[in-house]
């Protein structure tokens, strides 16, 4: 069963992201999904985000370089206040400023690992 995998640097989209989302809404062996360096949006960020309400094996998820903005980075944010399998979420080089970074912060002084 596969537990990792990377598609970085590719020419995934939101649709791309969205399949993404509705796989790991069953899926129970992978635990590392890398995506970054794509054109993922706060569109597919949130399909992300929802799988990952119920999704209880991914402990990592990477989306640095995509196109992610504060509201990508709130919708992740609530997340991780649910959440208790991701322990690391890369979303490096988007366009994330002091606000996003705020409510991840925020997220943080509640988000429990189990």
């Amino acid at each position: 069963n596969l537990t990792q995998l990377y598609l970085g640097a590719n020419q995934i989209t939101d649709h791309g992201a969205q399949l993404f989302a509705e796989v790991l809404k069953t899926n129970k062996t992978l635990t590392v999904l890398g995506l970054e360096k794509n054109t993922i949006t706060d569109n597919g960020a949130q399909q992300l985000a929802e799988a990952l309400k119920t999704n209880k094996t991914l402990t990592t998820l990477y989306l640095g370089a995509n196109q992610i903005t504060d509201n990508g980075a709130q919708l992740f944010a609530e997340v991780l206040k649910l959440n208790k399998t991701l322990t690391h979420l890369g979303l490096n080089e988007n366009k994330i400023t002091d606000n996003g970074a705020q409510q991840l912060a925020e997220a943080l002084k509640t988000n429990k690992v189990s």
